[in-house]
């Protein structure tokens, strides 16, 4: 249901039914590349490497990376920084007791990585503040995104969940909306469209890169 869920919020159809995706699911398609699969969502890095290998030879342009530990990996670190793809990655819940943390001081992989093609997402409140479960980090986390209690798809359904999981797919279906109709944006400008537009908030200022949260809108105008 984790993966089914981001999925939604990244291009669940415009048809008027259930919950409506960011991106236009006519313009937009979702390779789905199961990596995490154990009851519990936990996996290997070893798949993920494959996974991302087989994203990038298959045409794949951005890819959602709703995962994290805390073990650095230089082989993946590597092969996302040589990629040609831009990849967004949850920022991280906490530590063993769901509190938030400073992912600077206590590095969350691959979130963490410093490479130019990486966007990497806190969890905001309704109120724009973040939620007391995500990770933060002045310089390793990029921008945040809402991802408390939303609503989207489920296998049989329509289900809540929350986290940065739930928050980097909206930065995904941003960046997935904003590369299907900006033609004259490349991976690299599209990243720059939705940091350069993040909406300054008060309760994020050193908390992310930007100090701000997502603005769709303002990603998709810019520069115009």
């Amino acid at each position: 249901s984790h993966g089914t869920h981001g999925a939604g919020t990244i291009a669940a159809a415009w048809d008027g039914q259930g919950t409506t995706g960011i991106a236009d699911s006519g313009l937009v398609k979702i390779m789905v590349l199961k990596v995490l699969g154990s009851d519990d969502g936990k996996g290997v890095s070893a798949n993920v490497k494959d996974a991302i290998r087989y994203a990038r030879d298959n045409g794949a342009q951005i890819c959602n990376l709703s995962m994290g530990t805390l073990t650095y990996d230089q082989e993946m670190d590597q092969l996302i920084r040589e990629s040609p793809m831009l990849f967004v990655i949850s920022a991280g819940n906490g530590d063993a007791e769901g509190k938030g943390y400073d992912i600077d001081a206590l590095p969350m992989y691959p979130a963490s990585c410093t490479a130019d093609n990486i966007i990497s997402v806190g969890n905001l409140l309704f109120d724009g503040s973040l939620d007391e479960s995500s990770n933060y980090g002045a310089v390793s986390v990029d921008i945040a995104a809402p991802g408390t209690y939303i609503l989207s798809t489920v296998p049989g359904g329509y289900g809540f969940m929350t986290g940065t999981s739930m928050a980097a797919p909206m930065v995904t279906g941003t960046a997935a909306l904003i590369y299907s109709c900006r033609t004259d944006l490349d991976l690299t400008g599209v990243r720059e469209a939705i940091l350069g537009s993040a909406r300054k908030m008060e309760g994020l200022e050193g908390k992310v890169a930007t100090g701000g949260m997502l603005d769709a809108w303002g990603a998709i105008t810019w520069g115009r």
